[in-house]
């Protein structure tokens, strides 16, 4: 009928009125680094660290990943990442961590106005026990010095050893004064201390296994090797025997 539009009318005017179709320019997107990623959970470095320490308890250092870390605390690797940057930055947290746990434990026993002796005791002691909770801290710092490309890993050490061997040279300067220690090395007297206190945790099975074998008396193992490297130490093995026969 003259006058009335039918639909196909209608459709064909609106396509006329209609801008050409034409595929839209793709959306600019901006690379991005790796950054906190959203979620609910607000989870923060120390808890990362503190989580990681856990898990070096079990696992030695070289075998650590960023993607086992982030499995044992229960997160996404990006979270890792975005702290951390890598596995050796991680490493340096973590160990930074354990040295101030380790000296704020000692510090909070040991004072310049002890003779110097019970204050070495006071470290073998603490030293003990620290590697029988932590038995690869001394990997975890041999595998930090074995980086020497990183800057904070390189830091981290000469801070670590400095700090050390000036308290063991005090201590050895403090014993030489008051007529209890020879003059010695501190380099070496620290080597030799962390060294015999690391290998408590493998020698205490060692020696836990042998009493159960051949049934002999409960012992307490930890005190007994304290007390055997601080004669060690303060009086060196078989001295008196040597002096005598010289």
């Amino acid at each position: 009928m003259p006058g009335k539009t039918t639909s196909a009318d209608e459709a064909q005017k609106k396509a006329a009125g209609k801008k050409p179709v034409g595929k839209k320019p793709a959306a600019k997107t901006k690379s991005r680094s790796i950054g906190r990623p959203k979620g609910k959970r607000r989870i923060g470095k120390t808890f990362l660290v503190d989580k990681t320490v856990e898990l070096l308890r079990a696992v030695p250092p070289e075998k650590l990943s960023l993607s086992m870390a982030a499995r044992h605390a229960g997160v996404h690797l990006t979270l890792f990442k975005y702290y951390f940057t890598d596995r050796t930055r991680l490493l340096v947290d973590v160990a930074r961590t354990l040295s101030i746990a380790l000296g704020d434990g000692v510090a909070a026993i040991e004072t310049k106005e002890l003779p110097a002796p019970e204050r070495l005791r006071i470290r073998i002691d603490a030293m003990v026990d620290f590697f029988f909770t932590n038995p690869f801290y001394y990997r975890l710092m041999v595998e930090i010095i074995g980086d020497d490309t990183d800057p904070l890993a390189t830091e981290l050490i000469t801070v670590w050893m400095s700090k050390t061997l000036d308290i063991y040279k005090e201590i050895i300067d403090a014993g030489e004064a008051e007529g209890s220690l020879r003059p010695i090395d501190p380099y070496f007297t620290f080597v030799a201390i962390m060294g015999l206190c690391e290998q408590f945790q493998h020698a205490s099975r060692i020696v836990k296994r042998t009493q159960a074998v051949g049934g002999g008396r409960s012992r307490n193992t930890a005190a007994e090797y304290k007390a055997f490297v601080y004669e060690l130490m303060i009086k060196g093995l078989g001295t008196e025997k040597l002096a005598k026969a010289g």
